[in-house]
């Protein structure tokens, strides 16, 4: 049987697919970069659909396979920001498994005869499709989990969490006076230069080198706490922009809120990364 191809179509078609499918894994795993990004991965597997067309998979199959995963890992480094191991390849099985549920969609779409008209109202239905579920995954999530979608920002930048509602943290910051939630480590590295998050952690030994930097404009200090199994410890804190809860009734949007951070390891959960204090909601 005999096939035409066109390779402007291929281009198109996946261009757009890859674009929606990065955007929802972006979403499930809180990791979406900027449309900019998101368009850049998305280019990176048209053009490897392309190119793939022209490789014999007979004979080469696991040559193939391989190749696939690696365009889907290269997707989600350029596209989505996924560096770590475990979830990069959560995020890789994700992609793969929303491919195949769109593919049957598409599959029929193709057997007739697609006019543009059909094309863009595929396209548009998909996209709510994908947007659904997710927003049902954090419902879920929120309603037996106590864990709700979270961004922070802080420097012009923002990045989005989760964030766990601890009923048991009422920290208050004796400084300013407000409630004080409490993250992961790395959330300052995603946040801020990289120089700028290496001066705050070692601000307890070299607390003069913040003077004049835009660490100081964090106005970084330090809490005392106290938790089950350690009658006292410290916490570096900062002051950052903007942060913003999404609960079930509404978005809660929080001014300045005073953030602290555990420079040691910590117990936290696997599905979020920030233990946002009790008085917030």
């Amino acid at each position: 049987m005999h096939y035409e191809i066109y390779i402007d179509v291929v281009f198109v078609t996946n261009l757009l697919m890859d674009y929606i499918l990065l955007r929802f894994t972006g979403k499930i795993f809180r990791c979406g970069k900027s449309r900019g990004r998101t368009l850049l991965g998305a280019l990176l597997g048209a053009l490897f659909s392309c190119c793939i067309l022209y490789v014999p998979a007979a004979g080469f199959l696991p040559a193939v396979i391989l190749l696939h995963g690696a365009c889907a890992v290269g997707m989600l480094v350029v596209g989505c920001g996924l560096k770590k191991g475990s979830l990069l390849v959560k995020a890789v099985l994700t992609l793969y498994m929303a491919a195949f549920l769109c593919g049957g969609f598409w599959e029929a779409a193709k057997s007739e005869n697609l006019t543009a008209r059909a094309f863009v109202l595929f396209a548009a239905v998909t996209c709510l499709g994908a947007s659904a579920w997710s927003y049902l995954a954090d419902s879920i999530r929120i309603r037996m989990k106590n864990v709700y979608p979270v961004t922070l920002v802080c420097g012009g930048r923002s990045k989005s969490f989760y964030g766990f509602y601890d009923s048991g943290n009422l920290l208050m910051d004796s400084v300013t006076r407000k409630p004080v939630s409490i993250g992961k480590p790395d959330i300052l590295y995603d946040l801020l230069p990289a120089e700028t998050a290496d001066q705050l952690k070692h601000l307890k030994e070299n607390p003069g080198e913040l003077q004049g930097t835009v660490a100081a404009g964090l106005q970084p200090h330090f809490v005392t706490f106290q938790s089950i199994g350690k009658e006292q410890g410290m916490l570096l804190a900062v002051t950052l922009e903007k942060l913003c809860i999404q609960t079930p009734a509404e978005v809660v949007q929080v001014d300045r809120p005073v953030f602290a951070f555990a420079l040691e390891p910590s117990a936290f959960g696997k599905e979020y990364e920030v233990l946002l204090n009790s008085r917030l909601l």
